[in-house]
């Protein structure tokens, strides 16, 4: 039976990382606590932590999912990042990506990339980007934020961390935890599509073409 996530759009965000601050136990190289904004069942977590099967998560347009790590990554120059997501069967779409680090039931995010779904975004200099300042970081946060010519969304195949795919396990979080970060990260959400929502009226104002 699916699960069943029904979050505004300005607190998406804190429900996220809400449920991934519990944590989850390892049972490979790389464990993530998984949470979305959409509905999933265990075929597709077990989808998302398979690598070249063709199969993840889908995220239709304003949706995220959201990964806690167990170990943190960006604590060496030589550690990657990969996040492989399939083509749309029709249209395009694009994602974007933060990562970052919980600090204090709060994400602190040190880098932003955005591609278009049915290519692999790969980001080697986290370390110096200021996960390793943080301490490493242990939050990656995607969002589809554009679909357009019939496209459903956008499909992420699975998230790697120095070539090791990432196991997605489900999170089982306390009432308290989801109250205490919901404010704070309804403000992040905001702020995102604030922020997106000023790139576009920009493009558009006569002066930006002058």
């Amino acid at each position: 039976m699916l699960r069943a996530h029904s979050l505004t759009k300005a607190s998406f965000a804190a429900a996220a990382a809400a449920a991934l601050a519990c944590g989850a136990t390892p049972a490979f190289a790389r464990t993530a606590t998984f949470t979305s904004s959409s509905g999933y069942d265990d075929s597709a977590l077990g989808a998302f932590s398979t690598a070249g099967d063709s199969a993840g998560a889908l995220l239709t347009l304003d949706n995220w999912i959201a990964l806690l790590f167990e170990t943190p990554f960006g604590t060496a120059r030589s550690d990657t990042v990969s996040i492989f997501t399939l083509p749309p069967p029709l249209g395009d779409a694009r994602l974007t990506v933060s990562f970052g680090r919980i600090d204090g039931g709060l994400p602190v995010f040190v880098d932003t990339r955005s591609f278009n779904a049915g290519n692999t975004l790969t980001v080697n200099n986290l370390f110096q980007q200021g996960c390793f300042a943080l301490g490493g970081c242990n939050y990656i946060f995607i969002q589809t934020t554009r679909q357009r010519r019939g496209a459903s969304g956008a499909v992420v195949d699975y998230v790697s961390v120095n070539g090791e795919p990432t196991e997605v396990v489900e999170p089982t979080p306390e009432p308290a935890v989801w109250a205490m970060l919901m404010i704070g990260f309804a403000g992040v959400a905001w702020r995102m599509k604030a922020a997106r929502r000023n790139a576009r009226a920009y493009r558009a104002s006569p002066s930006s073409s002058a």
